[in-house]
């Protein structure tokens, strides 16, 4: 009985463990590659995924997807890459509207969205 006890124990504190490691950057990655089979990136921290560039403090500084054959549309969680200096989705097929969103994003300096299926306006980002 204890063995089990100590058991559930471990199992637990591995569970806790892993949703701590969870970064505020991994939600909207995921977002952006549950579509996307062609994205294959590891299951590991952020920072090592492929296109992902990180700043010192582990926090996604840029994102270049570009020619990767990605679909689907841009959810609003991209606004929360508080960190985002540099966004390149280009040539790939994305499509829908430009979440109003990426305004949130006050450290972007370059964006290139081009050759992909967007409708609407972009928003004003990082310009205020």
């Amino acid at each position: 009985m204890a063995a089990v006890v100590y058991l559930a124990l471990i199992l637990s504190f591995s569970a806790v463990s892993a949703v701590t490691n969870i970064t505020p950057d991994e939600p909207p990655l995921l977002s952006l590659k549950a579509p996307n089979t062609g994205w294959s990136s590891p299951v590991t921290q952020v920072c090592n995924w492929t296109g992902v560039l990180c700043n010192r403090h582990e926090r996604v500084a840029a994102l270049n997807l570009s020619n990767m054959g990605l679909l689907g549309t841009i959810t609003s969680d991209i606004g929360n890459l508080s960190f985002l200096v540099s966004l390149d989705l280009s040539n790939n097929s994305f499509s829908g509207g430009i979440p109003k969103e990426m305004a949130h994003l006050r450290r972007i300096k370059d964006i290139n969205l081009n050759f992909n299926d967007f409708s609407g306006r972009l928003p004003v980002v990082g310009f205020s």
